[in-house]
């Protein structure tokens, strides 16, 4: 083993530091071609997992002691790097236009695959890799495979043409998104993280809804709801702001499990709430063809519908159980939070108004935003405490590059599938397969679906997950007549929503680490707490209204009878409404209810509005037995 010194580990922090600038140049002055700003964003952090990760373990970081292992590796990642780069001129171009790759360059290309292959592994895990494999075998043994899904098969060195050296594999649309709107914003994150933005949304949370019945699990789901639109990982935004809202939790009554399950819903659901939502969202902006902003605003009022629904339902039960809030004067005042913090809010304003008032692309409205961000929190922090923040800067630049590792692996992994999916035709088939399994009928066509995207999201990275799942599902939905924008967040929404479900639910399962509660326990009741989250995709495929699609006034009235739906819904599931613990009928009564509002038709909505009044019928002629 070389002992890592301080010297070494200053070589990881130059390359990530040098990334996160190279990033920020490009953002303000043009990014360059496509395979180029994804070759030298996809290497260089091909190289740090070289340098970072064991390879011993999916994710095991050491950063102390580096074997002669990985840093052979990782000089060989650099000269393919240097290779395959200084290949890029436009001599070497129209060469290889006129007479594709030569046999030195497609091995150059075999190499690039297989690291990217295992930088997955060592970032992301296994079930990636084997999923990438799986298709490179169909695409190289397609004639042997069942008539629904044969090919004419593609050689070794046809599939590396393909995969590495042009846009339709590693360096398509993931990694060109994630070389340049995904970084900047994880960026951006990882700028507000370090310059105290995290304080600041637990404690004006804690401050607005501590004292309320229910409080502390109120601060988990506001803060974690806050901070994980903000950085877009749901893992990694329960174990921040949950080692501090769980022993909240824990400390005013939730047991362990009920609080480790609050703190991982809250900060799943911060991927599909805006402004910024998580990774996929910009891709998905890219795939469908539209300005980022088009994407927040339909998934504005889902967003709002799945935090309604959990903060009724740990309303209800803080309620069924006694449970007080915390005495106001033991919480800070939401006045001192803001003088403290409120140069925290600034950028964030900025950042919408950038991106919904004057609709800059993602990338620009990013970098506008770091920069105020950098420059309001120098003038703050000199203000207050006489000094400059450069360390800050320097570990945000340094620490966002090693967050966008494992993201662009999974990225360039999912480019693979993506470019044998176009390669082989396997889109058209998947599509005439869905609509033949489901009969050509739409909800058992929507049904297979979510099963496909819960069963990859168990396995993979969200945005990868979404990104295979939509490329295969997408053209079958839109045949069957859902709207394009409705299927893609349909999709987005399982492959997020696999984070709490059983039995991989990698969300729940962080955050009863952190509340040292029973894994599988978590997992269920995080599954309970989430049920909007498989609800609401449902809802706003059959009524488009809810993303924003149609007249005003029926948008209005599905988001209303939406709201009493979830409301409904979330008391059925918790056994607790209009103050008391409910009946076995009134439970079935109150989710019969629910479903009819939540179903977007006037027609439902009544019968809905019936079934409510007859429960509240029901609930005082109990009353009055019981008084």
């Amino acid at each position: 083993m070389i002992k890592k010194d301080v010297a070494s580990k200053r070589v990881i922090a130059v390359i990530a530091a040098a990334l996160s600038l190279f990033h920020l140049y490009t953002a303000l002055f043009g990014v360059y071609t496509p395979i180029l700003q994804g070759g030298i964003h996809l290497f260089t952090l091909l190289a740090l997992s070289m340098l970072m990760y064991t390879g011993k373990k999916s994710g095991e970081k050491d950063e102390e002691h580096i074997s002669l292992l990985r840093l052979f590796l990782f000089i060989t990642v650099v000269v393919i790097a240097l290779i395959f780069l200084f290949s890029l001129s436009p001599d070497e171009i129209l060469k290889r236009g006129v007479f594709g790759p030569t046999r030195f360059e497609q091995w150059i290309g075999l190499c690039v695959l297989i690291f990217v292959l295992e930088g997955t592994r060592r970032t992301v895990g296994l079930p990636i890799v084997i999923v990438a494999l799986i298709f490179i075998i169909y695409a190289l043994f397609g004639r042997y495979m069942p008539s629904a899904i044969a090919h004419k098969g593609y050689s070794i060195w046809r599939l590396i043409d393909n995969l590495s050296w042009t846009t339709q594999g590693i360096f398509g649309i993931p990694i060109a998104v994630s070389s340049t709107f995904v970084f900047i914003f994880i960026l951006f994150g990882s700028m507000l993280d370090k310059l105290g933005a995290g304080k600041f949304f637990i404690n004006f949370a804690y401050a607005l809804s501590g004292h309320r019945q229910g409080g502390p699990a109120q601060t988990a789901v506001i803060a974690s709801g806050l901070m994980g639109s903000i950085s877009g990982s749901s893992v990694s935004n329960v174990v921040t702001t949950g080692a501090f809202t769980i022993p909240l939790m824990k400390k005013t009554g939730y047991d362990a499990e009920y609080a480790g399950a609050v703190e991982a819903v809250a900060s799943t659901g911060g991927q599909i709430m805006p402004p910024v939502m998580g990774a996929s969202a910009f891709v998905m902006a890219d795939m469908l063809g539209v300005p980022y902003y088009q994407v927040a605003l339909s998934a504005l009022i889902p967003a709002l519908l799945y935090f309604l629904s959990v903060s009724f339902m740990v309303r209800y039960q803080a309620s069924k159980k006694g449970l007080k809030g915390v005495p106001k004067d033991q919480l800070p005042s939401a006045k001192a939070v803001m003088r403290e913090g409120y140069y925290v809010a600034i950028p964030l304003m900025a950042l919408i108004y950038f991106l919904f008032i004057r609709m800059y692309s993602p990338m620009r409205a990013g970098v506008f935003t770091i920069i105020i961000l950098i420059v309001v929190s120098l003038l703050w922090m000199w203000k207050r405490e006489h000094r400059i923040i450069w360390r800050e800067i320097l570990e945000a630049l340094v620490y966002g590059a090693k967050i966008a590792v494992p993201v662009a692996m999974a990225c360039a992994s999912a480019g693979i599938v993506i470019g044998i999916v176009s390669l082989t035709g396997l889109g058209v088939r998947f599509t005439q397969l869905i609509i033949s399994l489901s009969g050509g009928n739409l909800f058992p066509a929507l049904i297979l679906t979510m099963i496909a995207c819960l069963i990859l999201g168990m396995g993979l990275p969200t945005t990868a997950a979404y990104i295979i799942t939509s490329v295969l599902a997408v053209p079958a939905l839109t045949s069957m007549g859902v709207e394009l924008m409705a299927a893609h967040l349909f999709i987005l929404y399982f492959a997020i929503i696999s984070f709490i479900t059983p039995p991989v639910a990698i969300s729940a399962f962080a955050a009863a680490g952190v509340a040292g509660s029973d894994s599988m326990r978590t997992g269920l009741k995080a599954f309970r707490l989430g049920i909007a989250g498989f609800i609401v995709p449902f809802m706003f495929v059959y009524g488009p209204s809810l993303l924003l699609i149609g007249s005003w006034y029926l948008i209005l009235i599905n988001c209303v009878k939406a709201i009493l739906g979830v409301m409904l819904l979330a008391g059925a599931l918790e056994g607790w409404f209009f103050d008391r613990s409910l009946t076995v009928i009134l439970r079935v009564i109150l989710g019969m209810s629910a479903i009819m509002l939540i179903f977007p038709r006037i027609w439902s909505g009544a019968v809905g509005v019936g079934l409510l009044l007859i429960a509240f019928i029901i609930n005082r002629m109990t009353a009055e037995t019981l008084s």
